[in-house]
């Protein structure tokens, strides 16, 4: 058996897509005699080159001797020596026209005389392998020239960094409107790159502005590298109660976006309510009570609630339920008024004057309106007359006088007006004087009508005295009658005298 052994060593590439120039070496085979079988293949080896671009190697193998008429096998192996990827790889065998093929794995095409396998590309230091089939049509030398094809593109290479930005931003979910709002932005970079020129703007809601008044927020962030994070807070007012919706958004150069979540704050606030109540008339130095009550009408709690009720003049203080005396104050103090809840008290003062009273109370706490409420009473003066007759002496012997002495006192706190005074006497009797506050006429049925005494003042007397004589021994009556403006109906007295020998 012998051996044929082709060599092909290829020069330098001038072009990648137009391949490069061939040197071959072939050593003529060496004859055998026809009886032998054949024991070993003709082998091909061609490198394919050039400066900077990827390396070819194409190996093929095909027998030594090959019976015309027969189908016998070959291979073709295309590697590509490099660390690329090759592509657009065509595998052509030009064939002698006593060759004919027959099949192939991968299979093949016929391009007019040509024998052709296309390979999109071929990997780094990846083989690509050709089992073909063929059969010799006639005698004499097969001659088969495969050539291979390629593409090596220059790969250039850039790493594209890309920002991602991540915004959150909290709130309290509720709080008193007299509190600051602190939002609290948070903002990431998880990308692979910097964002630049970040910035993150905030729209309020209508009601909120910032503490110099402005209804957005817009921070300039500037660059924020990959794995970076910044947080920012920024106090709010809100101008109202209610509930207040919102998000904030970051932008950065490349339309780079970022949108938080919704962030939902309820502004809640304390409303008092108070009432005052007490009586529309009393009477001086007599003891006056107002009711007082205090509700939280609102939907946040009434932090340190004071009631106060200023002393109105004139007044002065007698007791309260559950409040302190400070100087001319009464003050109640309720650390903690829920929503909804009410808080009652009372004052009890005393009126040393006559006039209308205008007894004010105030409430306030943390948060909360002040409220007003105001009672009024009409403070009324009372009579309190008292009438009293009595006699000078008792018993009375015949033919002496005794005098019967009549006093209107003013025990109330207002004057007592047109005080009329009339006294009847027993027919037992004779008159022997009359004196007093104001001048008696007697009448023939032997009655004493006084003149009016027009005014009485308050804390003050009147005095009537009437003198007589009995002329009958017994028990002899001496009956008196009081009216004024100020009684309703006739006061009456009597008193009895015991006269005697």
């Amino acid at each position: 058996m012998c051996t044929k052994t082709l060599s092909l060593l290829l020069c330098i590439c001038l072009l990648v897509i137009s391949g490069c120039q061939e040197s071959e070496q072939t050593a003529p085979p060496q004859q055998a005699p026809l009886a032998q079988p054949v024991v070993q293949p003709n082998l091909t080896s061609k490198i394919y080159t050039c400066e900077a671009c990827p390396v070819v190697r194409l190996d093929t193998t095909m027998p030594v001797q090959v019976q015309a008429g027969t189908e016998f096998g070959y291979t073709i192996q295309v590697t590509n020596l490099t660390d690329e990827v090759v592509t657009n790889v065509i595998v052509t065998d030009v064939s002698a026209s006593n060759f004919q093929p027959v099949r192939s794995n991968p299979p093949h095409v016929i391009d007019q005389n040509k024998i052709k396998w296309i390979f999109p590309e071929i990997g780094p230091r990846q083989t690509v392998q050709i089992d073909g089939v063929g059969m010799a049509s006639a005698g004499g030398e097969v001659v088969n020239y495969i050539d291979v094809t390629y593409t090596a593109p220059v790969r250039l290479r850039t790493i594209s960094l890309q920002p991602k930005i991540v915004i959150t931003k909290s709130a309290p979910a509720e709080i008193s409107a007299c509190a600051p709002i602190l939002y609290i932005f948070k903002v990431e970079n998880i990308g692979t790159g910097p964002a630049n020129n970040l910035r993150m703007y905030d729209t309020l809601p209508q009601g909120l502005t910032t503490s110099d008044g402005n209804s957005s927020i817009d921070i300039t962030i500037g660059s924020l590298p990959a794995g970076k994070s910044r947080t920012y807070s920024v106090a709010l007012t809100a101008a109202r109660t209610g509930t207040y919706v919102n998000n904030v958004v970051a932008i950065a150069d490349g339309e780079v976006t970022a949108e938080s979540g919704e962030v939902i704050t309820i502004v809640r606030k304390p409303v008092l309510q108070i009432t005052n109540t007490g009586p529309e008339t009393d009477y001086v130095n007599m003891e006056t009570t107002y009711n007082i009550s205090v509700t939280n009408t609102g939907d946040w709690p009434a932090i340190d609630t004071v009631i106060e009720n200023i002393l109105p003049q004139g007044m002065r203080f007698v007791r309260s339920q559950g409040g302190n005396l400070t100087d001319n104050r009464v003050l109640w103090k309720v650390a903690r008024l829920n929503p909804g809840e009410t808080v009652n008290t009372s004052v009890t003062l005393s009126a040393a004057a006559l006039g209308t009273i205008q007894n004010t109370v105030t409430a306030s706490a943390v948060c909360a309106d002040t409220v007003t409420a105001i009672a009024s009473t009409e403070i009324k003066g009372a009579p309190g007359i008292l009438f009293e007759v009595g006699d000078t002496t008792d018993p009375v012997r015949l033919d002496n006088a005794t005098t019967y002495r009549i006093v209107v006192t003013n025990q109330g706190s207002v004057p007592v007006t047109n005080i009329v005074i009339k006294a009847t006497l027993d027919t037992a009797m004779n008159l022997v004087s009359n004196v007093g506050a104001t001048k008696g006429q007697v009448a023939e049925n032997g009655i004493i009508t006084f003149e009016p005494l027009t005014w009485l003042a308050p804390r003050t007397q009147a005095i009537w005295e009437v003198t007589v004589k009995s002329i009958n021994e017994g028990d002899i009556r001496f009956e008196t009658e009081m009216t004024a403006d100020q009684l309703t109906s006739p006061v009456m007295e009597t008193e009895s005298t015991h006269f005697f020998k």
